[in-house]
């Protein structure tokens, strides 16, 4: 009898962002195991453009950012490559 393996490639969770006086933490969870620290508005852009994430859910993310301290983005599939690239 052949045995068919699942190999988990992605992981479906949520981007957690924190705004802090002198950066942007990001998280993904429930699965990540990093916090990767960004300096810039622009630079969260980029992370955020890493990610895969449309350019209209990263400008939502932004401009919320502005007035909260705290933003999620939901419903974020990511390769466990891009995790790693990302450093989540």
């Amino acid at each position: 009898m052949h045995v068919r393996r699942h190999v988990v490639t992605h992981r479906v969770g949520r981007l957690w962002i924190r705004r802090t006086d002198v950066a942007y933490d990001v998280m993904f969870a429930p699965t990540g195991n990093g916090e990767f620290r960004i300096k810039t508005e622009d630079g969260l852009r980029a992370f955020l453009w890493g990610a895969t994430i449309p350019a209209e859910r990263i400008e939502e993310a932004v401009a919320a950012l502005r007035n909260d301290t705290e933003h999620e983005i939901p419903n974020v599939a990511l390769s466990l490559e891009q995790m790693s690239k990302l450093g989540l």
